[in-house]
């Protein structure tokens, strides 16, 4: 990948936990990047992100492939994905 076309991705997935759906991944004074995915019907929720030189991947979902109430990419694991970040010794 051209630095060019890396430094456009990096500025994408910043944006995401910056001004989209993963704001609540976002860690003040740390870069942070990700991408949030939910699938059909919410039976699968994801963030996939940067933070302090590691890259975190959260996936939540039932057993049973039953719907989740509410829960998507930028919800649960996006927060979920903000505590391992902000965990001491991290």
């Amino acid at each position: 990948m051209s630095a060019r076309d890396s430094a456009a991705m990096m500025g994408m997935l910043r944006g995401v936990v910056e001004q989209g759906t993963g704001r609540a991944a976002y860690i003040p004074g740390v870069f942070t990047a990700g991408k949030t995915g939910t699938s059909n019907d919410f039976r699968d929720a994801w963030f996939v992100g940067y933070a302090r030189g590691n890259i975190i991947a959260v996936w939540v979902g039932n057993d049973d492939n039953a719907p989740m109430r509410g829960v998507a990419g930028g919800t649960l694991p996006a927060r979920i994905f903000h505590a391992i970040a902000m965990a001491p010794g991290f």
